[in-house]
């Protein structure tokens, strides 16, 4: 099984921009206030703390799991690969 860079290349860059397209969900229940992005599964997580003696930086009360986001990645990787095999047999003529 051969892996498609063109392919891949697209479902990282999709499984990234879900962060920004796709609403997040809050949590208000389990501990702090925070806000979890990613599709299909959450990978980002933005912990809403509100200290006065915080960090200048913009990601320092953010989570990243990588581990989840690859997951995503393979997840987008497969099902753009079931619509292009579809597309393929429908489009495909009967030899006969």
């Amino acid at each position: 099984m051969t892996i498609h860079k063109k392919i891949f290349n697209w479902s990282a860059w999709l499984a990234l921009l879900s962060i920004f397209f796709i609403p997040g969900t809050l949590q208000t229940e389990g501990g702090p206030l925070h806000t979890e992005y990613g599709f299909p599964l959450r990978f980002l997580t933005d912990y809403h703390i509100s200290n006065p003696e915080a960090s200048i930086w913009f990601i320092s009360g953010m989570h990243i799991n990588l581990l989840v986001y690859f997951v995503n990645i393979l997840f987008i990787y497969t099902g753009i690969h079931i619509v292009l095999y579809i597309k393929k047999r429908l489009t495909e003529k009967d030899i006969s």
